[in-house]
């Protein structure tokens, strides 16, 4: 496994534990700090796009899922974004 995608499991962890302590706040920074890192993993697109939606940050949430779409060609995960 590679550095990158070590410390992708790291923050990943990090934003799991703050989102279910309650601080979408910290969890949204984390993912934001994991897609500035690791740009091509799809999943921190997608959670912090959610995040972004709960805060009402429409125009974020459409940037990240863009960003995902970008960086994928898996259909399925394409019609669901």
């Amino acid at each position: 496994m590679e550095n990158r995608a070590i410390l992708v499991r790291l923050l990943l962890n990090q934003a799991t534990r703050a989102e279910k302590a309650g601080k979408g706040r910290r969890a949204l920074v984390l993912y934001s700090r994991m897609t500035s890192i690791a740009p091509n993993y799809p999943h921190p697109w997608w959670e912090r796009a959610r995040l972004e939606l709960i805060d009402n940050d429409v125009t974020a949430a459409r940037a990240s899922l863009t960003a995902m779409l970008e960086i994928t060609r898996e259909p399925d995960l394409r019609e669901r974004v």
